[in-house]
């Protein structure tokens, strides 16, 4: 019985880091990418300040008026505007993140994330997507929040608290 169990045990714990390994591979971001979301998050902190908002920056509290400006606006937005301010828009959540949790930008399968904690996987140009389609129920703040609960909890677990 305990050899049956031993066997079962090492089964699931090769099955569970196999799985690991999968979902957490993925490649560096080429430069000429990176540029792109970084120029994309500049962009969206300059367009702020020319509307008068001097005080967005790369901040929660910037997060959090950006996705009261998602909500306010996403009814009203063109089609084009709608394809392309996830990746200018994401690309700012994205910066945030790294910017105040920690990580880095990499290439999941066709998709860009945000590597935190060198374990969570997050994908802010899809969540701005979310938001401008449902709008606050897919809250980019609330996806903030909760990325840095996620990053801290992570953080505590590797620190033993």
């Amino acid at each position: 019985m305990k050899v049956a169990f031993l066997i079962i045990l090492l089964f699931l714990t090769s099955y569970h880091l196999k799985a690991e390994e999968r979902f957490l591979s993925h490649e560096e971001v080429p430069k000429s990418i990176l540029s792109k979301i970084k120029e994309g998050a500049k962009h969206t902190v300059s367009q702020m300040h020319e509307q008068g908002i001097s005080h967005f920056d790369y901040n929660e509290a910037s997060v959090k008026f950006l996705s009261e400006v998602i909500t306010d606006e996403r009814l009203h937005l063109s089609d084009n505007a709608k394809r392309v301010l996830p990746e200018i828009w994401g690309a700012f959540l994205g910066e945030v993140i790294i910017e105040e949790l920690g990580g880095k930008w990499v290439k999941f399968g066709d998709q860009y994330a945000v590597l935190v904690s060198d374990s969570h996987l997050c994908f802010p140009m899809n969540k701005v997507h979310e938001q401008i389609s449902n709008g606050q129920i897919d809250s980019i703040y609330a996806f903030y929040l909760s990325t840095a609960r996620i990053a801290n909890e992570i953080s505590s677990t590797y620190d033993g608290t």
